[in-house]
């Protein structure tokens, strides 16, 4: 049995890429039959992939009377094997009150063997999932209403850094492992408790359901290696997807076109928006099926603007025929108003923008201008001193090329300005009337006509500017 485990043990290794000659190796061992059978096999395979390895414990304190006598235990094996032990117990934040218990071990658990392996610069960390886990782990999710990729389970390999060497070998072939090495575990007691859920699946459902199959377990884990492929297919398809389309992308801001993503299939799109979340986030921790169903919801709603609130300081904005991810701001933005007597530069520091005037002949005037944010005035209409504030309700105007007055909200409007950003949009005032929607329209009677001699050329830069390029096309 030693050597038909250990070959099996080798051939998934191999079949998954998971060792190369150098690496060096955390393994995590918690006393228990899966662990110690992890390291004894990684012990026996060490010399024929020329790694090295570091056995390393992590205390939930959870079971006082038995976490003490556990940790000794491990760190006998360890010295028995002749390998560096590094052990660390958890911190008191593991018995809040606040979220699942089973999630703050896994947190401080994951956490600290990312310490061992950057402290003692191993490149990969084994755990002792075995399949018997992984059909646990298929029936959980299946029960919390997961989709394809939780049903996928536990990968054998996760980010090239976790792998996981056992997770073809069922717990009756480890026990009897074990038993023929005459190899000693430490048992843990909380194992037979009936909470968490995964021990009613282990204790309860797995051992009812294999009265209807008996090879249940392996049943389970062939389907999540084949929810895995087609799962690892759509996943590549959306990164692709998704790096062809990213409109803008930069600190604080990610923007994709709304119309060709509800042209994918349904599938398709979660998928794509998941893969922007994490983009853009750097995890998918927190974000069930419901937040993104729910972007999709605003996705498909008439309101041109919307927005959904996710966790991790994340908001997704709706904005005309743009999806754009950015940071919850708790600012709110200020109203501001400066006065102005003369050509120079002006600082708006409520927008962290500037405004430069610049007094030109008609000769130096160029023909055409292409930024909405520079705009030419006549300027003896335009005569200082000038108002530049925000813009308020019931704010009017005489826009260029029309008769009638115009509500400024409507032009903002019109030009699909973000509502974020209308707050923001500074408007130059000149004697009472509005010359200037910065970025949207000049006022009629402020233009440049052929009788014009002098000329004022006003440009807006800074925030705004960048702010509103995201939201465009």
């Amino acid at each position: 049995m030693p050597k038909k485990l250990l070959r099996k043990v080798r051939d998934f290794i191999n079949t998954h890429e998971m060792l190369e000659p150098g690496d060096r190796v955390v393994v995590a061992v918690s006393g228990g039959p899966d662990s110690v059978c992890l390291l004894d096999i990684l012990h026996e395979l060490a010399p024929e992939y020329e790694i090295t390895l570091i056995v390393a414990h992590f205390d939930h304190t959870l079971r006082p009377p038995e976490d003490q006598g556990e940790t000794e235990f491990v760190q006998g094996l360890a010295h028995k094997y002749g390998y560096e032990f590094h052990t660390a117990k958890a911190s008191p934040a593991i018995h809040s009150a606040k979220g699942s218990l089973e999630e703050r071990a896994r947190e401080q658990r994951y956490s600290f063997l990312e310490h061992v392996r950057r402290k003692t610069r191993a490149n990969k960390i084994t755990l002792g999932h075995q399949l018997d886990d992984q059909a646990e782990t298929v029936l959980l999710r299946l029960l919390r209403g997961s989709g394809m990729q939780g049903l996928a389970g536990m990968r054998p390999v996760r980010d090239k850094v976790f792998i996981r060497p056992l997770l073809s070998v069922t717990r009756e072939e480890i026990l009897e492992y074990l038993g023929e090495k005459g190899l000693r575990w430490m048992e843990d007691s909380s194992n037979l408790s009936p909470n968490p859920m995964r021990n009613r699946i282990r204790l309860e459902l797995l051992p009812l359901l294999k009265t209807y199959q008996p090879h249940v377990t392996e049943i389970l884990a062939r389907a999540a290696d084949t929810l895995r492929l087609d799962n690892d297919f759509l996943e590549q398809f959306s990164a692709q997807w998704l790096e062809a389309h990213v409109v803008r992308e930069e600190i604080g801001f990610l923007v994709l076109p709304i119309p060709p993503l509800l042209q994918l299939d349904p599938s398709v799109q979660r998928r794509v928006l998941r893969a922007a979340i994490k983009r853009f986030t750097g995890t998918l921790r927190r974000i069930s099926l419901a937040h993104v169903s729910g972007v999709l919801e605003i996705l498909k709603s008439p309101k041109p603007q919307s927005e959904q609130h996710l966790p991790n300081g994340m908001v997704i904005k709706k904005r005309y025929d743009r999806l754009i991810l950015a940071r919850k701001s708790a600012r709110k933005q200020k109203p501001f108003q400066y006065h102005i007597e003369g050509p120079g530069s002006y600082c708006i520091d409520e927008i962290n923008s500037c405004l430069e005037i610049q007094e030109l002949t008609r000769a130096e005037a160029p023909p055409l201008h292409s930024s909405p944010w520079e705009a030419y005035f006549d300027a003896k209409r335009l005569s200082f001193p000038l108002t530049i504030r925000s813009y308020g309700p019931g704010d009017r105007m005489v826009p260029l090329g029309m008769k009638g007055r115009k509500k400024v909200h409507d032009l903002l409007v019109d030009n699909k300005v973000p509502l974020e950003l209308r707050p923001m949009i500074p408007l130059i005032i000149s004697k009472g009337e509005i010359a200037w929607v910065a970025g949207i329209r000049i006022g009629d009677s402020f233009k440049v006509t052929k009788l014009s001699r002098k000329i004022l050329r006003l440009r807006l830069t800074g925030d705004i500017v960048r702010n509103f390029e995201v939201t465009q096309q």
